[in-house]
């Protein structure tokens, strides 16, 4: 009488698991699901943006996609003391999904520009490069032939070693060796499944 529905994300870490009856799920179709499709395929309804544009082919050239991006202008690029907590909160919500938009936007540029297309004022050059070895094989015959070890040495990674010994071996053996150093404090959604940082600040209040 229930449905259940999980999405598996291995590279987000994340398993979302779902369930209610199947009357509901019957309902939803009717209700939401199948209008929506048909205003869809008629090209009706209204466009609402957010993190599903990833997934979207227009998303590189979505007007609505675009003026829910440019929404931040209106903030006027004041200095962010000026900003009071609800605009940087507003802010905030909005600024991954614009460096995702800007990104998308250059990418379609260029990839265009590749095809032919001018863009008025911007033109294609040739990027910047590193120089690298043709035959590494010579040149360490080279380096060597003159009395100089051509070769860096040091210890794996974890994940080269692990993968060297098997994770089984490489536990019993290097463990004591092994340490998980505290990650950089960065800013996320409150929905986030990563328990709560504490600041020092706020270690210090609780002590008071």
């Amino acid at each position: 009488d229930s449905v259940r529905m999980t999405i598996y994300q291995p590279r987000r870490d994340n398993v979302s698991t779902y369930k209610l009856s199947k009357d509901e799920l019957y309902r939803w179709a009717d209700e939401v699901l199948g209008p929506t499709a048909e205003l869809a395929f008629a090209g009706d309804g209204n466009f609402l943006c957010g993190e599903w544009c990833g997934f979207c082919k227009a998303k590189h050239d979505c007007r609505a996609r675009a003026e829910a991006n440019l929404a931040l202008a209106r903030y006027d690029f004041k200095l962010p003391p000026l900003l009071t907590d609800e605009e940087v909160e507003d802010i905030l919500s909005r600024a991954d999904g614009l460096v995702s938009w800007a990104a998308d936007i250059k990418e379609y540029a260029l990839r265009q520009a590749l095809s032919g297309k001018k863009w008025n004022g911007w033109k294609l050059v040739e990027g910047r490069s590193n120089r690298r070895y043709t035959n590494e094989t010579a040149v360490a015959s080279t380096v060597e032939s003159i009395g100089f070890d051509p070769y860096e040495h040091k210890v794996l990674g974890v994940t080269a070693m692990q993968k060297l010994l098997g994770k089984s071996r490489f536990e019993e053996l290097l463990a004591p060796y092994i340490e998980k150093p505290q990650g950089k404090p960065t800013l996320v959604r409150s929905s986030d499944k990563r328990p709560e940082w504490n600041t020092a600040k706020n270690d210090f209040m609780e002590e008071m």
